[in-house]
């Protein structure tokens, strides 16, 4: 069983990270007096590829699970290998956690050779 290490925001190129997230309809016309009401919930696994200057992280899914559905009706999952580009913000909200390394000296001297 992997060790899993409160992360939020705290993450770099190589990491593999899970967060949880809202599954909300997909975009419609909709009447501007309703909200769109969120169908459920899922927990995203996966490595982060890249970390760009204004926020954005592109990550490779390795695992997708639903772990709340409000409506008893099929979500369309992520699929395994697919890239999704997220505001590293927004990983951040969804109580992320980043995996422990084998070596944690060898991450934080990745870390300080991404600092210079």
């Amino acid at each position: 069983m992997p060790n899993w290490i409160k992360c939020g925001e705290d993450f770099i190129t190589g990491d593999v990270v899970r967060w949880t997230e809202a599954v909300w309809p997909e975009r419609k016309p909709r009447s501007k007096k309703r909200k769109p009401e969120k169908l459920g919930e899922r927990r995203v696994t996966a490595a982060v590829l890249t970390v760009d200057s204004q926020g954005f992280v592109r990550l490779s899914v390795m695992k997708d699970e639903i772990t709340a559905n409000k409506y008893g009706m099929p979500l369309k999952p992520l699929k395994k290998d697919q890239v999704i580009v997220k505001k590293r913000a927004t990983i951040g909200r969804g109580n992320s956690e980043r995996m422990k390394w084998s070596d944690e000296s060898a991450r934080a001297l990745a870390v300080s050779r991404f600092l210079r």
